[in-house]
């Protein structure tokens, strides 16, 4: 069924749409909302979506998107999630109340991402509690495969 979403095909029955209005992706509206309570409700209440059969997803690239997908059909990640950018699968995770994706992210902070993790933990949206907690947790424990230019700006 991922392959399907994935590849467009007519056998999926829910576009997704991204902010350049192209739609290369597609999901199956029975296996989005058997795993996400989101979905379920996007779906059921006659929201906007339900009705058109697109949603429309803002802020994040193709390939983000597909790991999302990734994880919503295999509960896991796979090839397509490590290739995303972690922030927007944060940011899909926040839309979509998809906690153990976070958690999955937060697994993988290390020194060589903690900066740019604590940054993006820092703007005001969604709760990044837990990101920056984190975040201070590896910081505190040793930046040594940090460098002085990726720490400018970053105040711990």
């Amino acid at each position: 069924m991922l392959k399907q979403a994935l590849s467009c095909s007519d056998h999926a029955d829910v576009a997704f749409e991204l902010d350049d209005g192209t739609r290369p992706v597609k999901g199956h509206r029975g296996m989005l909302c058997s795993v996400n309570q989101d979905f379920d409700r996007m779906f059921s209440s006659g929201m906007t979506e339900a009705k058109s059969g697109v949603v429309r997803v803002k802020g994040v690239t193709l390939r983000s998107l597909k790991g999302f997908l990734e994880w919503m059909y295999l509960g896991r990640a796979g090839e397509e999630c490590k290739e995303a950018d972690g922030r927007e699968l944060w940011l899909l995770a926040e839309m979509y109340g998809v906690g153990e994706l976070q958690r999955w992210l937060l697994e993988g902070i290390d020194d060589g991402n903690v900066c740019a993790a604590y940054e993006f933990g820092l703007i005001p949206e969604g709760d990044r509690s837990e990101l920056l907690k984190l975040c201070r947790t590896v910081a505190v424990r040793g930046l040594g495969g940090v460098g002085e230019n990726n720490l400018r700006g970053v105040g711990l």
